[in-house]
């Protein structure tokens, strides 16, 4: 079995001619997993982020960090698109009576919570109890019992998420409507590949494209700034994989690679000729940013003139450039205006992303607001009971008894005339009468737990003892914090 190691130190592979274990940067260590020359790889946590490991079918997790998101770091590794399996398997290993057992147990408590705010998720961790670990070392419990309950949750998961979620069938189907709706990108990298393939004066400085349709390749000579034989592809894979000699670094022949940057600065020191104008206009409320077109001067059919528009790469289609012509402000000018107001018509879509930005802050402050409405709520009920001068903290300790055996509590007296306004931003229906200045809100768990903390945030700053704040004292506070937020 080929075996390559992956950390923060470096790599290394097996090399099976002689058996020992071969020093190489991680990039080759990566290009060999990719291209089938590793069978296993064994990682440190140097992987688990920004690395493409979609040949594999098989993680296995002999430590479990406290994050569970390191978790699904390493998973996202090799579960994700462009995966060359269909099924993957994901194994976690820990000791049973092990500290690790613990902390086995607070990562499932940890995906629970996280799964209250964001739905439930993919199921990366066995979902079994610490207790039915213990069962099933004392023997209370069987292998096959466990199983069954570990498919049983494992399946009623699956169905949450269902319900939950828009299918991968629905989502490919919306962006393709999506894709079909909006205007092709300027230049893919079929285009990038066409230009460069195509381009005879690469050629004749003598830079090689391969022969092979499934591996296109084009080989760089002659050009400054970059070493005699540099390879650019415009194939995801063999970018991913590397070439077979593993001698040549492969570079991505797209927008950010420094060699593909440099050919077209190449390109970009050479003047326009006369019969092209390059046309550049502002996009409305975005700083720094334009459109930029060219005009061109063609031949049109039948040998007619005529001047051209170009965006992108399918309007070169069919062009003969008028090279005898030279473009004048008259004829540049109604183009100009052309490619405003297409400036202006597709920027008009994400202007929308101020006024949703907008009301995000608005729903944040009506939020905000209604933690303290709650708050102050939920302490006035137990307030009663304590009597005049009650402190803070017992209080506090009651309030949250209050969900001891209840899912949610009503409150049936905030103020109408405060909650109104902002009921449309409230994720949590609050009842607002026609008639009446009182609303009334049951209020979940979760948002209990906010608006105390909330609170507890407000006690921090006060710089008080808590063992000596007064109940009364946090009340009048938070009346405060209500009145500033309805300003907001």
């Amino acid at each position: 079995m080929l075996i390559g190691t992956y950390s923060g130190r470096g790599a290394e592979y097996l090399d099976p001619g002689t058996g020992q274990m071969v020093g190489v940067d991680r990039e080759e260590v990566k290009e060999r997993f990719l291209r089938g020359e590793i069978d296993v790889l064994v990682c440190t946590d140097a992987a688990a982020e920004g690395l493409n490991l979609q040949t594999a079918d098989l993680l296995i997790n002999f430590d479990l960090g406290w994050n569970p998101m390191k978790v699904e770091q390493r998973i996202g590794r090799i579960d994700r698109i462009g995966q060359k399996h269909k099924d993957i398997f994901v194994q976690n290993l820990c000791y049973l009576g092990s500290a690790e057992e613990i902390v086995y147990g607070r990562l499932l408590s940890r995906l629970a919570e996280a799964n209250l705010i964001v739905g439930t998720q993919q199921v990366s961790l066995l979902p079994v109890t610490p207790e039915e670990f213990q069962q099933l070392a004392e023997g209370v419990m069987t292998q096959e019992e466990l199983t069954a309950k570990a498919r049983e949750r494992i399946e009623m998961r699956r169905k949450q998420t269902e319900s939950m979620e828009i299918s991968p069938q629905d989502l490919y189907d919306i962006y393709m409507r999506m894709g079909r709706a909006s205007d092709p990108a300027p230049v893919n990298l079929a285009a990038i590949w066409e230009a460069l393939s195509g381009s005879q004066y690469l050629k004749d400085l003598g830079c090689v494209v391969s022969n092979e349709p499934e591996r296109p390749v084009l080989s760089l000579f002659g050009l400054e700034y970059i070493p005699d034989g540099a390879v650019l592809t415009v194939s995801r894979d063999l970018y991913e994989e590397g070439l077979a000699d593993g001698g040549t670094r492969v570079h991505f022949a797209s927008y950010g690679d420094p060699f593909f940057d440099a050919v077209l600065q190449h390109f970009g020191d050479f003047d326009l000729p006369a019969c092209i104008h390059r046309i550049s206009v502002p996009v409305h409320g975005m700083d720094d940013v334009e459109m930029v077109g060219y005009a061109v001067a063609c031949q049109g059919p039948g040998g007619s003139g005529e001047v051209r528009l170009v965006r992108s790469w399918p309007d070169l289609a069919g062009l003969q450039l008028a090279e005898a012509v030279s473009l004048t402000e008259a004829e540049v000018g109604p183009l100009r205006e052309q490619l405003k107001r297409m400036a202006w018509e597709e920027i008009q879509p994400y202007l929308a992303a101020d006024r949703i930005e907008r009301g995000n802050i608005r729903a944040a402050h009506a939020h905000e607001m209604l933690n303290y409405l709650v708050a102050r709520g939920l302490l006035e009920i137990r307030a009663r009971y304590a009597g005049e001068g009650a402190l803070y903290m017992p209080v506090l300790r009651e309030v949250e008894s209050l969900y001891q055996d209840r899912e949610r509590v009503n409150l049936p007296d905030l103020p109408a005339d405060i909650i109104k306004p902002v009921k449309e931003d409230l994720l949590f229906e609050c009842h607002v009468p026609g008639v009446g200045d009182k609303a009334q809100i049951y209020v979940p768990q979760i948002l209990a737990r906010t608006a105390l903390n909330a609170t507890n945030r407000l006690v921090d700053s006060m710089k008080v003892k808590k063992s000596e704040l007064r109940v009364d004292t946090v009340l009048a506070r938070l009346q405060r914090e209500i009145e500033i937020k309805r300003r907001q």
